[in-house]
């Protein structure tokens, strides 16, 4: 087994045990965050992850511009979480994640695609309700 993100490891305990979050699991690129109630889990830009462990989960990156680190996204898009997010932490601004082929490498099998993440931005209100924790 590879290298885990921080605070991964009583999640990856509890989905071998047959259970689940109940919440979206967030993926801090910012440090972390004292005030945040669904599971964190911290990924330094510095580090390759493992990600199998969020199969079939949902995630929300935190990230600022200076934070960013794509990689992350795709590794863990490749584990298939249930969704994908990105909360822009100095913006306030979100957006749902999809990791795509590029076009250029679609013919090629799988596992030699190169990748790219195609955000959409969320409605205002959809942001507002997500600042406010709905």
């Amino acid at each position: 087994m590879g290298v885990m993100p921080f605070g991964s490891m009583p999640i990856l305990k509890a989905r071998q045990q047959g259970k689940r979050p109940a919440d979206m699991i967030i993926v801090s690129m910012m440090g972390r965050l004292p005030d945040e109630i669904n599971p964190v889990v911290i990924a330094d830009r510095q580090l390759p992850y493992v990600w199998d462990w969020i199969r079939g989960l949902a995630v929300c990156f935190f990230a600022s511009p200076d934070t960013y680190l794509a990689k992350h996204i795709f590794d863990c898009a490749k584990a298939l979480p249930s969704k994908m997010y990105l909360w822009d932490c100095a913006g306030e601004k979100g957006y749902d994640i999809y990791v795509l082929p590029t076009v250029e490498s679609i013919q090629r099998p799988r596992a030699e695609w190169d990748l790219k993440v195609d955000a959409t931005r969320w409605l205002p209100f959809q942001e507002e309700q997500f600042i406010r924790g709905k």
